[in-house]
């Protein structure tokens, strides 16, 4: 991705719409007996693609089913309020077209920059064509957004739109917006803060504190603490309803498959906390996952600690353990070997970046305050100097949302949202020292150690009390169908049906135990070729199959080996439901092979 900026010179449009109209609420329409739209064929200087610029702003959930890499489509809600962001670097007269089609009928569009809207109607058209929106100001310089809603239809699709079309004054001194590799460009910039330890010391340990303010807590938010040559650790904004603690470690094997991880390269679990999940990662590097789904709250400091010391058979070991203030306490959440490693901790940093792609147009900003380093010689060192850093999609210009420093001496980042007051990456900042090093007690923090292996509970009896979609049309041969996910049979599966039939998520399958059963958690196998592999989950419980509980919503791993989640506390119920909203590859349909709850 990159800077997008050239110099437009004035040129008259090729074909002019005499229309006259009529303001009502800053909003311009035609009047009725001259709704016939303009169609231009003159070149706009700058062609926008919704891909990686347009966002639902009033329905996140609504982003992956109108916007993709291919534009706006399926595009049928008149509520749904779509901007495409940009950024100029001077004010003056816009241009706005819509490289559009509409499939049928005939479709009203609302078409906003700044305080001025202007109505366009757009008849059926089989072929895309540049649609004029009309001539629009920019007051000020930075980023912008021109705005489309839906105002009426007269069939099931509003338009196809392909391009946003862009011209004028206002961009005669350049213009930037993500150009190509639409889903970084979506997610946005990343930003990292890389603390200047002591010279010549080996690090045992490094301490951190994150405060996220209230109202910055964003969907998709990751405010990473602990960073470390090996790894990370901090806390997460998964779902509206879900938050977690999380810490994971890269295998020193390259690869972005866990599966493909040779044995001896395999990052080993030492032992997990109350509650905490455990599993591989990919997609990011490879490696060892965990996460402890935790309620943290936005205006409370919370407090992260990491271990890293070389150990056996030239590896390391590193132990992570996190502080409630409201319980109190240090709470382990994991510790992990990587082999082929013999270091201390080394390059202490934190991060703050945006993994979901519909939540790249909300800002978000977190405070890092008070980090600490413990050497081998048993001695606490403050940091107060952190060197700012971006990714590529900030280095290459192609989002400039993106800020990072010191505020009232405490370290601070902010990403996405399109603000226009950004941070010269690879500058240096520094806070005002403390003084005062954590009071931990090392001695009492817990020892990690392997939880046994869980007993899976006896499925004999039990049965698919319903369903929402399965397939038993041939599709998958002999397999496919509900049940086979209590068959034992690792080469079965449940599969969505696709043979003859559609299914869109969430799906789900309720299994009925035959009786109220205590349950520590669930053991999940994919299905073993990966295809249609599960992702996000969600797991409810109920004794009546009526009423139910949320347990919350999970993630699995794209890995053919069990996947345990262990249940925050032990729950007793007879039924319970497993829930499919996401597939790693993104696409509809699922596919699982069994599920074995357990107790320990």
């Amino acid at each position: 991705m990159k800077t997008y900026v050239s110099k437009i010179f004035s040129t008259f449009w090729l074909f002019f719409l005499i229309v006259s109209f009529s303001c009502s609420d800053d909003i311009m329409e035609a009047n009725t007996e001259d709704l016939e739209v303009e169609h231009i064929k003159k070149k706009f200087s700058h062609k926008i693609p919704p891909g990686g610029n347009s966002w639902v702003v009033n329905d996140l959930s609504q982003n992956a089913i109108v916007i993709s890499d291919a534009g706006i489509h399926n595009w049928t809600d008149l509520n749904s309020v779509i901007r495409t962001y940009f950024k100029t670097e001077t004010t003056g007269d816009l241009k706005v077209a819509l490289n559009m089609k509409v499939p049928s009928g005939v479709s009203k569009i609302k078409v906003t920059v700044g305080d001025k809207s202007k109505v366009i109607d757009v008849s059926s058209n089989e072929n895309y064509e540049n649609i004029k929106a009309g001539t629009f100001s920019i007051e000020e310089a930075g980023y912008n957004y021109i705005e489309i809603q839906g105002i009426e239809k007269s069939a099931t699709y509003i338009g196809d739109i392909n391009e946003i079309l862009i011209d004028g004054p206002a961009l005669d001194n350049g213009v930037t917006f993500v150009q190509d590799d639409f889903y970084w460009g979506r997610r946005g910039p990343s930003v990292h803060l890389t603390y200047t330890p002591p010279q010549n010391k080996d690090i045992l340990w490094f301490y951190n504190e994150i405060t996220v303010p209230e109202g910055e807590d964003k969907i998709g938010s990751y405010f990473m603490a602990n960073g470390f040559g090996e790894g990370y650790f901090g806390m997460q904004v998964n779902s509206e309803s879900e938050r977690r603690i999380l810490f994971s470690v890269w295998s020193p094997y390259d690869t972005q498959n866990p599966d493909e991880i040779p044995d001896d390269y395999k990052i080993i679990l030492l032992g997990k906390g109350n509650g905490v999940t455990t599993g591989e990662f990919g997609n990011e590097g490879s490696g060892g996952q965990s996460y402890k789904v935790f309620d943290w709250k936005a205006g409370n400091t919370y407090k992260f600690l990491l271990k890293g010391e070389p150990s056996v058979n030239n590896s390391t070991d590193y132990t992570a353990y996190f502080y409630d203030p409201e319980q109190g306490g240090w709470n382990l959440i994991a510790s992990f070997r990587r082999p082929y490693t013999n270091t201390y901790l080394t390059r202490p940093h934190s991060f703050l970046e945006n993994f979901r792609t519909e939540a790249g147009v909300l800002s978000r900003k977190g405070y890092y305050g008070n980090q600490w380093v413990y050497s081998t010689e048993d001695v606490w060192h403050e940091m107060i100097e952190a060197k700012f850093t971006a990714d590529a999609t900030a280095r290459k210009g192609a989002r400039l949302d993106y800020a990072g420093g010191a505020e009232d001496n405490i370290f601070f980042m902010k990403n996405c949202g399109f603000f226009n007051d950004n941070t010269t990456i690879d500058s240096y900042h520094q806070r005002t020292a403390n003084g005062v090093a954590p009071n931990i007690d090392f001695s009492q923090l817990e020892v990690p150690s392997l939880p046994e292996e869980p007993n899976l509970l006896d499925r004999t009896g039990w049965t698919i009390a319903d369903y929402s979609t399965q397939e038993d049309n041939g599709g998958e041969g002999d397999t496919g169908r509900a049940a086979d996910i209590l068959d034992g049979d690792l080469n079965t599966y449940w599969h969505s049906c696709w043979s003859g039939c559609t299914a869109t998520p969430p799906h789900h399958i309720t299994v009925d135990m035959g009786a109220s059963k205590a349950v520590d958690g669930f053991r999940f196998y994919q299905r073993q070729t990966l295809s249609r592999a599960v992702k996000d989950i969600e797991i409810q419980i109920s004794n009546d199959n009526s009423t139910w509980v949320s347990l919350g919503d999970f993630v699995l791993q794209n890995t053919a080996s069990a996947q345990d989640i262990d249940l925050q506390t032990a729950e007793t119920f007879r039924h319970f439901k497993f829930i499919v909203k996401t597939a790693h590859d993104g696409a509809g349909h699922a596919a699982l092979a069994e599920i074995k709850p357990y107790t320990r």
